[in-house]
């Protein structure tokens, strides 16, 4: 019996896989998709695939401070381990924003009803604070960061970021 040419035909209900997507050639006239390599905004190639998460609209504030946050550990990793976000640095990095996350929304939430609050419950709310202040500052310090990277880190602290990204 002669040998069987491969299927190349659509699988189930006419859906291709995804070896047969990959073999495809592309179509004549197509460009390619995304960023330009090395561009800013072509950051897809080296980021992890973690975010910050979605928060109400009123603290949208907070999600977009993330996000700068999680670009300065990114890139604070990309110079110090030779352009590569490995996968333990990418999990410091999510839990890094995380305990950033839960700190921001426990100072929001102090702010916003600290007439209500009585005075014990004004301290949970500042021991959450600095609870996830110490374990984000773990978090950071398990990334092993040369001392610049720190530095750059640092300043996002003080409020000296660039905030164009």
């Amino acid at each position: 019996m002669a040998a069987k040419p491969p299927n190349n035909s659509p699988g189930k209900a006419g859906k291709l896989t995804a070896q047969q997507i990959g073999s495809l050639p592309p179509k004549p006239g197509s460009r390619p998709r995304g960023a330009p390599k090395g561009s800013r905004n072509g950051r897809g190639n080296i980021r992890h695939g973690l975010r910050a998460g979605s928060l109400p609209k009123d603290a949208r504030y907070i999600e977009v401070r993330l996000n700068l946050f999680r670009r300065h550990l990114e890139d604070a990793v990309l110079a110090a381990k030779g352009g590569v976000v490995d996968i333990p640095s990418a999990a410091y990095i999510q839990t890094a924003v995380r305990w950033e996350r839960h700190a921001s929304l426990a100072h929001r939430w102090l702010t916003k009803q600290y007439d209500t609050l009585k005075p014990l419950e004004r301290l949970q709310f500042s021991r959450e604070i600095a609870k996830a202040s110490s374990e984000r500052d773990k978090a950071v310090a398990a990334l092993k960061l040369e001392h610049d990277a720190k530095d750059a880190i640092d300043a996002f602290f003080s409020g000296n970021n660039d905030g164009d990204r």
